[in-house]
């Protein structure tokens, strides 16, 4: 039971601000996450359009800029991602798939109910638990410990980059609630 604790506490905290890496030149304006919201529904039936059983390697942080990488800038898939892109105003599809994947990270972001000091004090908790656990061997504590201090460092610096998109989320929040819930 322990150990569920202590993964449970670092897959929240992963999962609540575990964003993306990278970091922006500019924020968001609230015009391109307008743009965004727009585009979702063809967005969506896209996706289903596209599905296929083929197994692919998508980065939960960066969703949309990832399946784009794996499309090589190319195939009926990219060229429908492309019309859609320039049919709600963005000069390409890697801008609007930069724009979802940062919507989406800030909105996560915005999301969470806690504050960074509350966030670091669960995360403690979790170390604390597993470095009291009779149950881990001292190479699983040390395997857990090492990827949760790996995941709290990504999570802190992708909150913090987050943070200057959440304006321009702020007058769209009733539509993201929608369609992210």
């Amino acid at each position: 039971m322990k150990i569920f604790r202590g993964l449970c506490t670092s897959l929240i905290l992963m999962l609540c601000s575990g964003l993306s890496s990278m970091a922006y030149a500019n924020p968001l304006t609230p015009q391109q996450v307008e743009r965004f919201i727009a585009a979702m529904p063809e967005l969506v039936a896209l996706g289903e359009k596209y599905q296929d059983a083929r197994r692919r390697h998508i980065d939960p942080t960066r969703p949309l800029s990832s399946s784009l990488a794996q499309m090589q800038g190319k195939g009926p898939e990219y060229a429908d991602l492309s019309q859609l892109a320039a049919r709600h105003g963005f000069d390409n599809v890697e801008q609007f798939a930069d724009v979802g994947d940062r919507t989406t990270q800030a909105y996560m972001s915005s999301s969470i109910n806690m504050s960074p000091k509350e966030l670091d004090a669960l995360y403690q908790q979790g170390v604390a638990n597993i470095k009291k656990d009779n149950a881990l061997s001292a190479e699983q504590k040390e395997l857990i410990l090492g990827r949760m201090e790996k995941s709290h460092q990504r999570n802190v610096e992708a909150r913090k980059k987050a943070e200057q998109d959440r304006a321009a989320l702020q007058p769209h929040m009733e539509a993201l609630k929608k369609l992210f819930e």
